[in-house]
């Protein structure tokens, strides 16, 4: 189960980013511009490329070539996913999003019967079943009939279209770095063509959404608050790559991508708990100013035992 270590630390790493996102989304970038943020994750792509190239030289590129134009279409995918994400986000609210992005375990499950040929076990597939009803508690359990009643189904298509682009990538990744194993000079050559086609396909982004270009320009180096921002930004990057390397590391040993998809949806409830608790105190603008109530309190301590009950199926 040591596996399950990569996908949680890589959420460590993720959800902070994503706070930050929210951040600069709800007082510096307009809505309607919240995909600029896609340009501001190339710093950490060219970086990720270029520290590889350090490292390992010339070796990052010994891959057959069908391996890394599959790598490099890996990338340019869970860029797209990104697109599709931030225009959910520009169409409704936050929660909405997150509730809809519940679906991203049931597609991994999906693509990795259907193209890795993957196959589960039936007290795997219990453990699967008792994981995703803990999130369905937790994401489901305080809706309202109110709430229910009023999700917003165009914020529903484009985060199940990103959750369907996002998990394509981690797929096709998983697909041409078979056999690859934990061998960290491998890892290093998929992970450098991963990040080549990233950079590649936000580079064309940058090209031709001209609006989004000027909304970096504007938020990151010229309007108010500029340097805060970039400051944001640089750390966002950071938190982005190392979750980016864990994550993908993670897809090498891992028995079944679901699996991985599972527990780093899991590990995302309750990392943003705990943001919500302890960082939300001291920087309330990161959380919303969000409160826990009782109701939470149970939600989450169901969540818990079903989650212990489904890793233990799992083993």
């Amino acid at each position: 189960m040591t596996w399950a270590l990569f996908p949680i630390a890589a959420m460590l790493f993720y959800v902070s980013g994503s706070y930050i996102q929210n951040y600069l989304v709800d007082t510096a970038l307009p809505k309607k511009r919240a995909g600029a943020l896609i340009i501001m994750h190339l710093p950490q792509m060219l970086l990720s490329i270029l520290l590889l190239f350090a490292a390992f030289g010339r070796t990052v590129f010994f891959l057959p070539l069908g391996n890394a134009l599959g790598l490099i279409l890996a990338g340019a995918i869970n860029v797209v996913g990104s697109i599709y994400y931030y225009r959910a986000l520009q169409a409704g609210d936050t929660a909405d999003v997150n509730i809809f992005g519940q679906i991203s375990p049931i597609l991994s499950l999906f693509f990795g019967i259907i193209i890795l040929s993957e196959s589960i076990t039936l007290e795997q597939g219990i453990g699967f079943a008792l994981i995703m009803l803990a999130i369905c508690v937790v994401v489901f359990g305080g809706l309202k009939k109110r709430e229910r009643k009023h999700l917003d189904f165009r914020v529903a298509a484009l985060t199940i279209t990103s959750a369907f682009f996002s998990v394509l990538s981690d797929v096709v990744y998983a697909c041409f770095v078979k056999g690859f194993t934990a061998d960290i000079k491998l890892f290093a050559r998929g992970f450098f063509f991963f990040q080549l086609g990233s950079a590649l396909t936000v580079t064309i982004i940058m090209i031709c959404f001209v609006k989004w270009r000027k909304a970096v320009r504007t938020t990151f180096f010229r309007g108010r608050g500029h340097r805060r921002n970039f400051l944001a930004a640089i750390v966002d990057n950071l938190a982005f790559m190392m979750g980016e390397i864990l994550y993908k590391f993670g897809l090498l040993i891992v028995p079944v991508v679901a699996m991985m998809t599972v527990v780093a949806k899991v590990a995302s409830l309750f990392i943003s708990l705990f943001y919500t608790i302890f960082v939300g105190k001291i920087f309330p603008k990161f959380v919303h100013g969000k409160r826990l109530t009782h109701k939470d309190v149970v939600k989450y301590m169901i969540a818990s035992v079903l989650i212990v009950a489904g890793i233990a199926f799992m083993n």
